[in-house]
């Protein structure tokens, strides 16, 4: 068969076929789409052309919760009610603003703040304008509604912290917020202090919203589209709820703290702090005329004293003098000194508390009665250098690395530190002073807990930490890994007998008659508490005055009054529990600090939190 030549018409014909086909084609998908577009879809679109009266709603979700060792909660969630405005739809936002105004009053600085947020922030998306409204104003948003363009009165959530002051330098408190990454998020809450800020990722979650119609009043219709909303993960803490209210509730007036940690795990029981704020009021917003006060309060209720205040340790650092002096091997514990209540060095007089003297000691007994003389003499002897090292091994000028955020790190002075500080040598009065845990010195109330529980379980490892779960660095703000201690080993390289000396020592300073704290001794089940005091002068006390008379703590002003310390662990024989507590401008720590530690680990002994059992009192 031949087959017929193909002509130039044939290829031209078949060409134009191949490309009116691919016309056709295209032109069926067109059809398709504009009948999907205008049939299908059309009541949306119709909708939308309609004035733009599509709104798009945040839907809240619950803000994770901060829960204490045993489930209860230290943070949560409750109902509140809201107002938001959408400033595309509200025309004359001034205008709509003001009439708000009449129901939801606000002053004029915060209405020309909110004025602003709404003018400078996107306009498609709600701006939360007043939170925590009343129910009857809730109602009356509602009822004006159609006067009011843009403007929706919504149920959202407040945070609830259920022990209020008693446990606000902890959980801290949240802020509404007006953006988060640039955009908008009603609803939501921004932690500004405490784990409310550091956990603030992890609680937060992710706000959902939906897409509605509404009406030319601005009622909704019909709900078009909805994203649902991821809820906040919740937090569990190492403290108990119990002990940390029984510690604020012992502190009463005072300004001061108390911590209490287990002496092996470092596991935080309670974190008090006095005086505290009410974090349920500041996180809907205080007047500044009470933020005013809560700044210029002289006992700092806003600060976190566990972890930022900073104290001379006083007579609880001569344990660290002692340790250092025994692993230098410049003494041993049966070295003996005269006190007469007066040390000469250097053409200056250095006192002893006890203004007669307490004649010869040795260093348990000197320790146990806290005799100055004793360690200006040790302090000496050992050297500014070894006493330093011996401080570092128990947290002294070193953050511990708690999961809080403004913990300060104390210093432990040297001669480098002070060369490049003050530009000045060291001087060995310093070292005298600092002998007694006076001078540069500068410790936390939390590094006082950490070195009570490593001189009591012998571990170096034993550093504080609030969160259960293994907590990441990136939680610690402000934690740099030079500053931070890192758990590299389990023991302190310090002789067991060296530390058996100081626990010897501390059993005495409560529980034999001539110890400082004799009077604040426990018995509870046959179990036992060994501490010791301390008393921190925070005024220098001339010559003159000691010619004279020391003014006594009552005659002094506030603000010149000594800090008492104590510093304690139980049961005496296997320390489950260390405490420390000061009590700024106290006085002393025999006299008002070691009682109120004595009331706290009583309750602390009766719950044991360890084991869950609540063994009776032994009176």
């Amino acid at each position: 068969m031949i087959r017929r030549r193909e002509t130039r018409e044939d290829v031209f014909t078949r060409r134009a076929l191949i490309m009116a086909g691919g016309q056709l084609g295209l032109f069926g998908l067109l059809v398709g789409r504009l009948q999907y577009l205008q049939v299908n879809q059309s009541a949306l679109y119709a909708t939308l052309a309609e004035d733009n009266r599509v709104n798009f709603e945040p839907l809240p979700v619950a803000r994770g919760r901060i829960l204490d060792r045993y489930g209860d909660e230290l943070a949560g969630n409750d109902q509140n009610f809201l107002v938001t405005m959408m400033p595309e739809q509200a025309g004359d936002i001034a205008e709509v603003l003001s009439r708000l105004r009449h129901i939801v009053p606000m002053s004029d600085r915060a209405y020309i703040q909110t004025l602003k947020r709404l003018t400078t922030n996107p306009k498609f998306m709600p701006i939360t304008i007043a939170d925590n409204i009343s129910w009857e104003q809730f109602s009356r948003v509602n009822l004006e509604a159609p006067f009011l363009p843009g403007v929706n009165a919504v149920v959202g959530q407040k945070r609830l912290y259920p022990l209020g002051p008693q446990s606000a330098h902890i959980v801290g408190y949240v802020g509404s917020q007006s953006s988060r990454n640039g955009r908008p998020v009603s609803y939501e809450f921004e932690g500004r202090a405490g784990l409310e800020r550091v956990l603030d990722n992890t609680l937060q979650g992710e706000a959902g919203n939906r897409r509605v119609e509404v009406n030319a009043i601005g009622r909704v219709v019909r709900e078009l589209e909805r994203r649902e909303g991821v809820v906040g993960a919740d937090t569990k803490l190492t403290v108990d709820g119990e002990i940390q209210a029984i510690a604020f509730n012992a502190l009463g007036n005072h300004s001061g703290s108390i911590v209490v940690m287990d002496a092996e795990t470092g596991e935080v029981y309670a974190l008090a702090s006095t005086p505290a704020f009410d974090p349920n009021q500041i996180s809907v917003g205080v007047d500044e005329k009470t933020w005013s006060q809560l700044i210029g309060d002289e006992k700092k209720p806003l600060l976190n004293k566990p972890v930022s205040g900073q104290y001379a340790p006083g007579s609880v650092f001569k344990m660290i003098v002692a340790l250092a002096a025994l692993d230098a091997g410049v003494v041993t514990s049966d070295h003996k000194v005269d006190c007469t209540g007066v040390y000469e060095f250097g053409g200056q007089k250095f006192h002893c508390w006890e203004k007669k003297g307490h004649g010869v000691l040795d260093m348990v007994n000197s320790i146990a009665h806290s005799c100055d003389i004793y360690f200006y003499d040790l302090a000496l002897r050992t050297g500014i250098d070894a006493i330093g090292r011996m401080a570092k091994k128990f947290g002294y000028g070193v953050k511990t690395g708690i999961e809080i955020s403004g913990e300060k790190s104390g210093v432990m002075p040297s001669r480098d530190w002070k060369r490049a500080n003050y530009d000045a040598a060291w001087q060995p009065g310093e070292t005298v002073i600092t002998g007694i845990g006076q001078g540069y010195v500068l410790t936390t109330p939390l590094q006082l807990a950490t070195m009570t529980a490593r001189i009591a379980s012998g571990k170096a490892n034993v550093k504080p930490h609030i969160l259960q779960h293994e907590a990441s660095q990136d939680n610690a703000e402000g934690h740099s890994e030079e500053d931070v201690q890192i758990d590299v080993d389990t023991g302190l390289d310090i002789k067991p007998e060296h530390l058996d000396v100081i626990r010897k020592a501390m059993d005495m300073v409560i529980n034999s008659s001539g110890g400082t704290a004799f009077g604040s001794r426990i018995l509870v089940n046959g179990l036992r508490m060994a501490g010791k005091t301390g008393t921190v002068q925070v005024r220098r006390i001339h010559e003159e005055e000691r010619e004279t008379g020391v003014l006594k703590n009552a005659e002094l002003p506030w603000h010149l009054r000594d800090h008492a310390i104590f510093v304690g662990f139980a049961p005496l024989d296997k320390p489950k529990y260390v405490i420390s507590s000061v009590i700024e401008h106290g006085g002393s720590g025999s006299s008002v600090a070691a009682p109120i530690v004595s009331k706290v680990m009583t309750r602390i002994l009766q719950i044991d939190p360890r084991s869950k059992k609540t063994p009776e009192r032994v009176s």
